[in-house]
């Protein structure tokens, strides 16, 4: 028991001697480091902006033969007499239009029929190679002249109103640069007078022949382009080679003979031969004027006659005018191209210059790739050149600039300073920090949209 009473006695007065001493021991714990502070940032996205444009068309290439004789614009008036006696000659003529056209069915050919009376104006027409059925056109307009027509058969007459006839609101059916045949059916002369019966046309203009020759002459060249030939009895045939013919047409003979054209007998049991004659004359002066199929573009028409080039024509839109005629039977082929239209190009315009020069494109709805930008034109230039016609579509973006500073916080510890862009660490190489502004700025800013964060802690404080 001593000794433990001693040993607690030593022991109270250390403690008491440890009390009233001051403590001056050291400690090796760091003080604690700052909270890690982030920020995130979104890179601004570039306006996008679209221009469409359309690529030109080149045309397509057009080649067209043709043959003299089947060339050329021709218009044709049939004057028919319509008196009383003309049944029989009517119906000869109506079913033969076939032989009418035999040398010129393939050109452009128009016709009419009139009659000749002047106080029933009977016209019909025009009729074309176009016209549905156009033989039984042609008979009905022959046969429903009819036979109830006046004994005062005006062809001279009827023909020039049919020449000047306007049936249409835009004007004449004759067209401008046509050959005009005058084709005459009649028994009787023109204006024949009567003295017992007490008609005739005394005084009037188309009494003479020129009535007709001179109007002729106002619209074409007579005997060049225009021509008169008929069907009737002829003054160098005596009665017994014509018996059934009433009068001999000796005004309609003439105008036929300054015109140049030719004539058969109104007798004739079959009027074949005479308008397959009359047929093959009219190919003879019909010009080889002719019409293409389409409008050729500008300088690329051009023609060969029997294969060598040929420049004696001219050229207004579609219509082919020689000043010079082939030769009869001629091998005229013409090469040209139509339908071109704009620029066909693989360079385009766009009003700016494109983001970083990338610039996206359709055409025809199909995206296409290797477009690039020409900065010194200021076009996109397509590798592969865009079919004709095709709608273009072209995309960008504008060329605005983007954000290269970003504003943290001051006084970071750049030891613990970290960039990331799009969840990817980025060299610190790449970018500075400005401690007193805490900006963070970018030698290249990131890219459009990118989402960037930054990590980082403050300084520590001492005290």
């Amino acid at each position: 028991m001593k000794t433990f009473n001693l040993c607690l006695l030593g022991f109270i007065t250390l403690f008491q001697s440890c009390k009233s001493s001051q403590f001056t021991g050291g400690s090796n714990r760091s003080p604690a480091l700052p909270p890690v502070q982030t920020r995130d940032f979104v890179q601004d996205t570039r306006e996008t902006r679209q221009v469409q444009v359309k690529q030109g068309s080149s045309g397509s290439n057009n080649n067209q033969a043709y043959n003299v004789t089947a060339m050329g614009i021709v218009d044709i008036v049939v004057v028919v007499d319509n008196s009383g006696s003309m049944k029989e000659e009517q119906t000869n003529l109506s079913s033969r239009m076939s032989p009418l056209l035999s040398a010129i069915r393939e050109s452009d050919w128009k016709m009419v029929v009139v009659s000749t009376d002047a106080n029933n104006e009977y016209f019909r027409g025009p009729i074309s190679k176009s016209t549905f059925n156009a033989e039984n056109v042609f008979a009905n307009y022959v046969m429903n002249a009819g036979v109830n027509g006046s004994g005062l058969e005006r062809p001279i007459k009827r023909a020039v109103d049919a020449l000047s006839w306007r049936p249409f609101l835009s004007g004449s059916w004759l067209r401008p640069n046509s050959t005009v045949a005058v084709v005459i059916l009649t028994d009787e002369d023109n204006c024949h007078i009567d003295n017992e019966k007490g008609y005739g046309c005394s005084g009037f203009a188309d009494a003479n022949g020129t009535y007709l020759t001179n109007y002729l002459s106002s619209i074409r060249t007579l005997g060049t382009d225009a021509r008169v030939y008929g069907i009737f009895w002829h003054p160098s045939q005596s009665q017994a080679q014509c018996s059934t013919a009433l009068k001999q047409a000796n005004t309609v003979a003439d105008v036929v003979q300054r015109s140049g054209g030719t004539w058969g007998s109104i007798c004739d049991a079959d009027y074949s031969a005479t308008l397959s004659k009359i047929s093959n004359d009219v190919a003879k002066i019909l010009k080889a004027d002719f019409v293409l199929n389409a409008t050729p573009d500008a300088g690329t028409f051009k023609m060969t006659v029997n294969g060598q080039p040929w420049t004696d024509y001219r050229l207004t839109g579609r219509q082919v005018n020689f000043t010079r005629n082939p030769p009869v039977g001629a091998a005229v082929r013409v090469e040209f191209r139509s339908g071109a239209s704009g620029v066909v190009t693989n360079r385009f315009d766009i009003p700016e210059a494109p983001a970083e020069g990338v610039i996206n494109a359709t055409v025809g709805g199909q995206t296409v790739g290797n477009v690039s930008y020409d900065a010194s034109s200021g076009k996109a230039v397509f590798a592969n050149m865009p079919p004709d016609g095709s709608t273009i579509l072209m995309s960008y973006k504008v060329n605005s600039p983007l954000q290269s500073t970003f504003e943290i916080a001051p006084d970071a510890d750049t030891r613990f300073l970290k960039v990331m862009i799009n969840g990817a660490v980025v060299d610190k190489s790449t970018y500075s920090y400005d401690s007193g502004s805490g900006a963070i700025t970018f030698k290249v800013p990131p890219p459009e949209s990118s989402k960037i964060r930054v990590e980082w802690r403050g300084k520590r404080t001492t005290t």
